[in-house]
């Protein structure tokens, strides 16, 4: 017989684990499914608008003062990433911003980005360089921190053949752009309940693409988190009937000379189901679908270690 115990103690590791693959589905999946779900205005439609929770704004990037990139184009904001091969996977360990403020305007407004909270939001297309550490160390760049540059040199000399990547992504107030987050004080950044900032230099639906590569895994994942907590919720609530159930269980019995028949499902031999039953007869239906959802996460992985 299980005990109500072993069922909250069961309820409360199904529900950790759907939090934990929902957080494991990342904020560019989340970013997706707000940039999908908002409609770009004007600034100045922006500004005059009552809603300033999580609202999408699409305009020219301007900038007071820009700097150049080594073409030479205006640049706002530009993001180098450095990372290292570690088999399978690719671990970043430097990164380099450089930024000025800037704003997305029309003809008559303009509302300026919350450069500090770009982040996985930033949705631009990526100049990527592939090579060895050997090589990345014999170009002799600049490192945000003197921890990395001591770390290109460390791995130069003992594991030079292994990879290296080099990320660059940029903004130029020659692009135009969609950004979506929470607007205050003329400012948009990032919106309320974790939210992020997103910022698109791309086509709307070229950015959604990008953005939804994963989307069919993600789903599976997602409906995977969604029973793992349903049943972790049933068996928390099965615990607590339990817990109230048992009291009352020994409540008016009195000794009979008569002997009560056996009661139960004549299928199973006379007995019955049960608490213990119904939790096996919950676990069995939801097991494939936990499994399903266990696949998708492992295959989404898998995706995101050979990009």
């Amino acid at each position: 017989m299980i005990s109500p115990l072993q069922l909250a103690a069961g309820g409360a590791l199904l529900i950790a684990a759907g939090a934990l693959i929902n957080a494991r589905l990342g904020a560019r999946m989340r970013a997706g499914r707000l940039l999908a779900g908002v409609q770009p205005h004007t600034p100045t439609e922006a500004l005059a608008s009552t809603d300033h929770a999580y609202v999408a704004i699409n305009g020219s990037v301007d900038a007071a003062e820009a700097f150049e990139d080594e073409n030479h184009r205006p640049l706002v904001y530009r993001r180098e990433r450095v990372l290292i091969s570690d088999g399978r996977s690719w671990r970043e360990i430097d990164r380099a911003v450089r930024s000025v403020p800037f704003s997305l305007s029309d003809a008559t407004s303009a509302i300026a980005i919350d450069v500090g909270a770009l982040d996985e939001g930033l949705i631009v297309i990526e100049r990527r360089w592939d090579g060895s550490v050997a090589e990345l160390h014999a170009a002799q760049r600049e490192y945000a921190t003197s921890a990395s540059a001591a770390l290109v040199v460390e791995l130069a000399a003992s594991d030079p053949e292994r990879g290296a990547r080099l990320i660059l992504e940029q903004i130029s107030t020659l692009d135009h752009a969609t950004a979506a987050g929470g607007l205050a004080g003329g400012q948009l950044t990032a919106g309320p309940g974790g939210r992020p900032l997103i910022l698109t230099t791309l086509e709307r639906g070229e950015a959604l693409r990008i953005l939804g590569a994963e989307k069919r895994w993600a789903h599976l994942a997602g409906l995977a988190a969604l029973l793992l907590f349903v049943l972790g919720a049933l068996l928390c609530l099965a615990a607590v009937i339990s817990l109230l159930a048992t009291p009352l269980s020994g409540a008016g019995v009195t000794a009979s000379p008569t002997p009560t028949p056996e009661t139960g499902d004549a299928r199973t031999g006379g007995t019955s189901v049960g608490l213990g039953g119904l939790v096996s007869l919950l676990l069995a239906l939801t097991a494939p679908f936990a499994l399903a959802g266990l696949v998708a996460l492992l295959a989404r992985a898998a995706i995101r270690m050979r990009r």
